[in-house]
């Protein structure tokens, strides 16, 4: 899967998203989710969030999804993919989705569930992401698994750097700012004419 075009499709289905009933209410409470001080605790949960139920995906692969996305991106002294609520991202866009996307997305669960990672234990998924990522690193590694890691993979980078959590909390991003005036250099080797 090519990056460009990858982005250029999530962004696609966002927009696709954005027009479906809910949309409003679950925009309005993902964009501002986790608007909270850098802790190494996680901070409670909306209430939307504690209640949502899944639209693309059965229960077990969501649970699944958010396991995964969590993995992925934990949480540490900055949030993670579960502050970010990517799972919900990926699972609100991807009922939006072009039909082929929707099958890509169902093909890679299924992939999921036949690797073993639905009924796996916290430390058995944390393998088997290890495991289903090795092709990445190593040309000559195979995994049956690795077009579903990537797809995740992707998503949830894209779910967690356009996310309020990812964007403003995790790389303190400020916007679109200018400095009002630029301090002089002070390296002594930049002072010689």
């Amino acid at each position: 899967m090519h990056m460009g075009s990858s982005r250029r499709r999530f962004l696609e289905t966002a927009a696709r998203a954005a027009a479906l009933p809910g949309a409003a209410a679950f925009f309005a409470a993902w964009l501002p989710a986790q608007e909270h001080q850098h802790t190494s605790t996680a901070p409670p949960d909306p209430g939307f969030f504690n209640n949502y139920t899944p639209k693309f995906f059965d229960a077990d692969d969501f649970a699944a999804l958010q396991s995964f996305t969590e993995i992925l991106i934990p949480t540490d002294d900055t949030p993670g993919a579960r502050e970010a609520h990517c799972a919900h991202y990926i699972d609100f866009v991807t009922q939006a989705a072009a039909p082929k996307t929707q099958q890509q997305w169902r093909g890679a669960m299924a992939k999921l569930k036949e690797a073993g990672f639905h009924s796996a234990d916290a430390h058995g998924k944390a393998e088997l992401i290890e495991a289903m990522s090795q092709p990445e690193r190593h040309r000559s590694a195979e995994h049956r698994a690795f077009s579903a890691y990537l797809l995740i993979k992707q998503s949830n980078t894209f779910a967690f750097y356009t996310s309020r959590a990812g964007m403003i909390e995790a790389l303190d991003y400020r916007g679109n700012s200018y400095n009002v005036s630029f301090p002089a250099c002070t390296h002594p080797e930049h002072q010689k004419v």
